[in-house]
C-alpha cells in the first residue's frame, strides 16, 4: 500500500516537471522569436516569411 502511494507521488512529480520544462521552453522559444523579430525590425529588414503568412491568412 505505501509503495503505490510512494509510486504515485513520484509519478505526479515527474509530470509536473514535464509540464514545466515543456511550458519554459515554449515561453523561451517565444521570447526569442519576438527579439529576433525586433532586432530584424530595428536593421530595417523585413519577415521574410511574412507575405507567406499574409496569403495563408487572406485565403484561409
Amino acid at each position: 500500500m505505501e509503495y503505490a502511494i510512494v509510486l504515485g507521488l513520484v509519478v505526479l512529480v515527474f509530470l509536473a516537471a514535464a509540464v514545466v520544462v515543456t511550458w519554459e521552453d515554449r515561453r523561451a522559444a517565444r521570447r526569442k522569436a519576438h527579439q529576433r523579430a525586433a532586432a530584424l525590425a530595428r536593421l530595417g529588414e523585413v519577415d521574410p516569411l511574412a507575405p507567406r503568412r499574409l496569403a495563408d491568412r487572406l485565403d484561409g
